[in-house]
């Protein structure tokens, strides 16, 4: 539920994480708290820790009654920046009962990010028809799975994790169950496995299988024990 947020933490500190303390509940739909990890959350707390002492604070949740509720605000030395949730108009109301926005928020997400889906969609047919380097990459991807991941590890064990230490979850561990080509490479220094490479690397497949391999001959004389 917050991975886009956790991936939006990282944009808007501009430096790659450290580790996150994550805690969930189940607050609005009883009938999921008995699914297996944080789905059996629809409401959940995350701190991540940045280098130099930089600190995001997430809160999610899977209902909000007044709209599409996302807001995001940075505190600096030097002041604030905040982005606030998207209405229908401008339009405010002032009455001695009552002072506020005169249309509630949009209550769809189709709606809250329409300019947001216009602008990504123009950079991707650039990239294509130009030849030109997407804005997010894979990587960028990759990082905030492995940051959800840690914070499902965090909510469940209850304590500070470090996303190297979850690295190893995504890295390929058969042919059958690969999920990453197993390249350190692709991860910032924060988020490297913290134990050898090579101890992740998948094995040569096909020359251990032809090591292996024994012919109809091999087969038959087996079976007799010539």
């Amino acid at each position: 539920m917050a991975v886009h947020d956790l991936d939006m933490s990282r944009f808007l500190a501009g430096t790659d994480p450290i580790d996150i303390l994550a805690i969930g509940s189940c607050h609005i739909d009883k009938s999921i708290a008995t699914l297996e990890g944080s789905e059996a959350f629809d409401t959940a707390s995350c701190i991540v820790r940045y280098p130099n002492g930089v600190q995001a604070m997430i809160d999610v949740c899977r209902q909000s009654s007044f709209g599409y509720d996302q807001r995001a605000e940075v505190l600096g030395t030097k002041g604030m920046i905040q982005t606030d949730n998207v209405y229908p108009n401008t339009a405010k109301v002032f009455r001695k009962d009552f002072t506020g926005n005169a249309d509630m928020p949009y209550d769809f997400f189709l709606s809250r990010y329409n300019e947001a889906y216009v602008t990504e969609t123009i950079a991707f047919c650039d990239s294509l028809v130009n030849d030109k380097p997407v804005p997010c990459t894979g990587q960028d991807g990759l990082i905030a799975l492995v940051m959800a991941i840690a914070a499902d590890v965090s909510a469940k064990e209850g304590r500070w994790v470090k996303f190297s230490d979850v690295v190893r979850s995504v890295y390929c561990k058969s042919p059958l169950e690969c999920e990453l080509v197993a390249s350190t490479d692709v991860f910032p220094e924060g988020f490297k496995p913290t134990g050898s490479v090579a101890d992740l690397l998948t094995p040569d497949y096909d020359a251990k299988k032809k090591g292996s391999e024994k012919t109809f001959v091999d087969s038959i004389m087996s079976m007799f024990k010539l």
